[in-house]
């Protein structure tokens, strides 16, 4: 009997170490992908994967949860994603290939709109239900979580040193402010003109500057939200510009990995929420995925431009030699 209880600790222990050597080594895709959020219209939405043309949709969650806000780790290597799978909405980690699917935190709890840290330790996302959430940061192994702050949708800086989010009480003009991670210190981000309802903000690759979503209209009006619209400032408040004309309702915000393209959501001519993609140079814009369905802008990935937290030569590629022999 003694055996038998041996057998089972042997085995239990093997299946905990095959875990975490499958967590360490999940590889990062070797091309350049997008993943997203889709509805059909039958069931939940579930996580896909796509090259940043649109082509080779894949569904890599396939689940009768509802699976949203994925993101790609710096290094690729994991998607940090919102799931009800276990009950209320929290986070799920899982590999590129929608393998090894894992609670973030053991205690479950209503988390949300997750964005990593640079250094791939930490985290940072909403804690609480939509309308009453605060901001946490917490540390990618579940062993601490603390709240930093009052507001929603954070995102934290390539430099690590600022998370920017929403902040503003409910049903009021809303308008983003910065939180300084070592302090904790909070001050509202400079805009030029004083802002009313904006929202989903993203740093640039460079951190040099902030896309967002913005209805700017002093009179707020349901029916004219459809002028809500894509804008670009610079880190400090300068250099407002607006990216996508009104009228599309353009939402959602996602940098390209070198900095040069914008993936956004906005309604097709069928209603349907749409991703599209747009080079800030030609300022040329492109549909990438159609209906019937609901598409939901994620995250974008490009192993050329991810450097590595950790020694990973599957990543290292010449376009970091030639930065440091440019410098």
């Amino acid at each position: 009997m003694k055996y038998k209880v041996r057998f089972l600790f042997y085995l239990l222990g093997v299946s905990v170490l095959c875990l975490k050597v499958c967590a360490v080594f999940a590889k990062a895709p070797d091309t350049p992908k997008i993943v997203f959020a889709a509805w059909h219209g039958d069931g939940p939405r579930d996580i896909y994967l796509m090259n940043p043309d649109g082509t080779e949709q894949v569904n890599i969650t396939n689940h009768r949860a509802d699976d949203v806000s994925p993101i790609w780790s710096p290094t690729g290597e994991h998607i940090l994603f919102v799931s009800d799978r276990d009950g209320p909405r929290d986070l799920y980690l899982m590999d590129p290939d929608g393998a090894n699917v894992r609670r973030v935190f053991a205690k479950s709890a209503t988390r949300s709109g997750p964005t990593w840290g640079p250094d791939e330790k930490q985290i940072v996302y909403n804690h609480g239900p939509p309308g009453n959430s605060f901001i946490y940061i917490g540390t990618i192994d579940s062993k601490k979580e603390e709240r930093v702050a009052i507001g929603g949708q954070p995102t934290w800086s390539p430099d690590g040193t600022q998370i920017v989010f929403r902040s503003g009480a409910l049903n009021k003009p809303r308008r983003f402010s910065l939180l300084n991670v070592k302090t904790q210190r909070v001050k509202f981000f400079p805009f030029p003109k004083e802002p009313k309802w904006v929202r989903g903000p993203a740093w640039s690759p460079l951190g040099d500057k902030l896309a967002f979503s913005w209805y700017n209209r002093v009179e707020v009006r349901l029916e004219d939200f459809r002028l809500e619209t894509i804008y670009i400032v610079n880190r400090d408040g300068t250099g407002l510009q607006q990216v996508i004309e009104e009228g599309k309702r353009a939402t959602a915000p996602v940098w390209s990995p070198n900095g040069s393209e914008l993936l956004y959501n906005a309604v097709d001519a069928n209603t349907d929420l749409q991703i599209y993609k747009i080079n800030l140079d030609t300022e040329v814009s492109v549909q990438l995925t159609a209906g019937p369905s609901w598409n939901y802008v994620g995250d974008w990935f490009d192993p050329a431009f991810a450097l590595p937290v950790s020694p990973q030569p599957q990543l290292l590629t010449t376009t970091w030699g030639e930065v440091k022999k440019g410098n």
